[in-house]
This record gives C-alpha cells, structure tokens and sequence, in this order.
C-alpha cells in the first residue's frame, strides 16, 4: 500500500508542478500589448489548467503525502520533513502570487511578473527534491 500511495504522490506532485508552469507559460506570454481578447482567453486558459489539473493533483498529493506520513511515522522534528514543509508553503505561496498576477492582467492589462515566479517555482522543486532525495 505504502508503494502505491508513493506512486500517487509522485504522480501528484509532478501534476501540481507542471500545471503551475504551464499556467506561469502562459503568464509569460502577455505582454503590454497585447489585446484585450487574448487576455480574456489566456486568462480562461490558466484557470482551466488551475481547476482541472493543478488542484485535484495538489489535492492527491497531498492526501497520498498524509497517508505516506502516518504510515512511515514522520513527523515535524525530523530536520529533512521540516524543510520539505516550508519549501511546500514557498510553492503554495508562488502558485497564490501566480493566480493574484492573472487577475491583475485581466483586470488591468499590466504585463510582466512571470519571470521571477517561474525561477522560484524552479527552485523550491529542486530543493524538495533535494530534502526528500537526501533526508539531511
């Protein structure tokens, strides 16, 4: 059972993370000029990938990461779970910066901001691979 629950966390994990950079993609290709109708669309786009992709693979992510927790008795103390945590809440927090900066674009039309959230949604994936790969 613990297999299965580590397929479907993994599973859940590279779910969640690829439709957060799909959806930064996309934030990426908005620029000032572009039209008001594309943005509608672009917007429409990403909130798609939010609602069918990324929340129902946070969500398996999360309850098979749960599971994986109760079954292999970590808990908070344990330094690697900690950081893996908080490296959670960092990607979380990217991907609330991400929907925030598509609802100003389609309410404002003002461009920009993907950049700097595609490079930090890169490395918090690197260092939660690292925290879990190495369990320093």
């Amino acid at each position: 059972m613990v297999e299965i629950a580590r397929t479907l966390h993994l599973l859940g994990v590279v779910f969640w993370v690829g439709g957060m950079g799909a959806r930064l993609l996309l934030l990426g290709s908005v620029t000032a000029d572009t039209a008001e109708s594309v943005r509608v669309q672009l917007y429409e786009a990403q909130r798609r990938v939010h609602l069918r992709m990324e929340v129902p693979a946070f969500l398996l992510a999360l309850l098979a990461g749960l599971y994986l927790m109760y079954a292999g008795g970590v808990t908070f103390r344990q330094t690697w779970f900690s950081v893996k945590v908080l490296l959670l809440v960092g990607a979380i927090f990217v991907d609330l910066l991400a929907s925030r900066r598509f609802r100003a674009i389609r309410a404002s039309g003002d461009a920009g901001g993907a950049a700097g959230l595609t490079s930090a949604l890169v490395a918090l994936a690197l260092l939660m691979v690292f925290a879990a790969v190495t369990k320093f």
